[in-house]
């Protein structure tokens, strides 16, 4: 995690939070201990305290019983539902950002595609994680449609705690980066439809790794 070293120190806190969020940082059901997550910002608990409390009224924490805040629990049938809106909304802003690539964004993208892949040889799954969710939206954010960005924001809140457990699986491992290519050699050829296509591929292959690991409610 980043230090925050700018005013105001609880906005900086709560954003921090929302991008370790959306990275897989944290956890489903992990609690958000104050004073560590302090230490790793390099700031006192009270901003902490108060960016959490402003995610527990925005819904997007849980304050349990006993008074620790969670990421929210998610359930196999909750991902099966959001999929197939990602799958929609994502792939349709690498469709929209294909002719917005410059080549000094494609040589960016290069390079944060070879930092990608040497994390899956030294199995460092935090960096991954923080470097997957910068590729995807270094591609959103070309789409030109803030309202669009910002809808596949709040998906990534949503589904982002769980990503933690992609590199427990050795074939999305060993393979996440192909697709990543496939969608950067899409672009680069200017198929838009391509790119939208390789996209949806990347999310199902994801989607096919976590599947098995989520809950399914029980028979009654």
């Amino acid at each position: 995690m980043n230090k925050i070293q700018r005013e105001p120190l609880s906005d900086r806190a709560y954003e921090q939070i929302l991008e370790g969020m959306a990275d897989g940082t944290f956890a489903p059901m992990q609690p958000m201990v104050i004073r560590n997550i302090a230490d790793s910002f390099g700031i006192s608990a009270t901003p902490i305290r108060e960016a959490l409390q402003r995610l527990v009224a925005e819904r997007l924490l849980v304050q349990l019983p006993n008074r620790s805040i969670v990421v929210p629990q998610m359930t196999a049938e909750r991902f099966d539902q959001l999929l197939p809106i990602r799958v929609a909304l994502e792939g349709m802003a690498a469709e929209l950002a294909t002719p917005h690539f410059t080549e000094e964004d494609f040589i960016s993208v290069d390079a944060l595609l070879n930092r990608i892949a040497e994390t899956t040889r030294t199995f460092d799954a935090r960096l991954y994680l923080r470097l997957n969710r910068e590729f995807h939206f270094f591609l959103y954010e070309r789409c030109g449609n803030p309202e669009l960005l910002q809808v596949i924001e709040g998906l990534w809140l949503k589904v982002g705690p769980v990503f933690n457990g992609l590199f427990d699986t050795d074939h999305y491992r060993e393979h996440a980066n192909d697709e990543h290519r496939n969608i950067m050699a899409a672009i680069r050829r200017g198929d838009a439809v391509g790119a939208r296509e390789a996209m949806a591929q990347d999310l199902v292959l994801a989607a096919e790794a976590l599947l098995p690991r989520m809950l399914r409610p029980t028979a009654s």
